[in-house]
């Protein structure tokens, strides 16, 4: 049986932390306490079985506006792979979860999207136990580079979901002392419009992007993420390309046709509470720097968590 949960996190606790903090080392605030990680992740958790189809789990995530989704035993709730939004782009034609459809399934797509999430989920899960601290949350997000941690307990039954997310928002709206400009990522990686959407997955997937911003001639148009990828893939919107059941006449897609024109921006002197409570009231994991429409920097939730740890 699947299990539903809400992405909101405590919002009470995550105010009184913030509000206890000044313009100091947040790395000095973050609870060490056994068990504080509880009080900021998400605890009723939806999962997938590992023989719903690619197809499925896409629409879940986009039903429920996940990046990620952890595939359990459908009978004891046991983890054993998670499935994301960077999976499904690698799988659309970004790197090597693409053979299933250009080797297995000959370029058939409709085939291939309904093998099941099994082909292209990662089995080796990052984890952390309900007796971690958020200090110990934090540091694994650091080292391991990814978005969410699933936590589960001494029989590997999943009990909650902790993001990047999550601590970015224990920040929002607080002052930090800290500009936009002394974290965000200057030479930034763009493209344009009229990318085809083969080429803009293959892109984020060789830099280990979750977003890239669409430019021209330096001045920001619009942002396409994985989500959004996910998200075209998840509402069927991709059905309206096939012809001939081929992935080429998906991957063909342009970015234009799946991108957000409505960026989040912010200045280069916005303080990093500020660009956090952009992110926690926009639900984006990236705001732009901009500069009269002109594409400065971004800063996303990891640039945000790094300052924090």
């Amino acid at each position: 049986m699947e299990k539903y949960y809400d992405r909101r996190m405590d919002e009470k606790f995550a105010l009184k932390v913030a509000s206890d903090w000044g313009s100091i080392e947040f790395k000095d605030h973050i609870s060490r306490s056994e068990g504080s990680i509880m009080k900021i992740a998400s605890t009723e958790v939806i999962s997938v079985p590992p023989t719903i189809s690619i197809f499925g789990s896409a629409a879940t995530m986009t039903k429920y506006r996940f990046r990620r989704l952890p595939v359990a035993d459908p009978g004891t709730g046991r983890l054993i792979g998670i499935v994301g939004s960077t999976d499904i782009l690698d799988f659309l034609g970004g790197g090597e979860k693409a053979k299933l459809l250009t080797e297995k399934y000959s370029g058939n797509f409709l085939a291939a999207i309904n093998e099941s999430v099994s082909e292209i989920m990662v089995n080796d899960v990052v984890t952390l136990t309900t007796g971690a601290s958020i200090e110990d949350g934090l540091k694994k997000i650091l080292e391991s580079r990814i978005g969410g941690i699933i936590i589960v307990d001494e029989d590997n039954s999943i009990r909650g979901i902790v993001t990047e997310r999550d601590f970015v928002n224990i920040v929002a709206g607080k002052k930090t002392g800290i500009s936009a400009y002394e974290v965000m990522t200057m030479k930034v990686i763009t493209t344009t419009s009229g990318t085809p959407l083969e080429d803009a997955s293959k892109i984020m997937l060789r830099n280990s992007f979750r977003r890239l911003p669409v430019t021209s001639q330096n001045f920001l148009e619009g942002i396409i993420t994985s989500r959004m990828i996910l998200n075209f893939m998840g509402n069927g919107g991709l059905f309206k390309k096939i012809i001939k059941n081929e992935v080429s006449e998906v991957l063909k897609t342009r970015v234009s046709e799946i991108m957000s024109k409505d960026v989040p921006t912010a200045s280069k002197e916005a303080d990093l509470g500020e660009i956090a409570y952009i992110m926690e009231s926009k639900k984006t994991g990236t705001v732009c720097i901009t500069e009269d429409s002109t594409l400065l920097g971004i800063v996303t939730e990891r640039d945000i968590i790094k300052s924090i740890g």
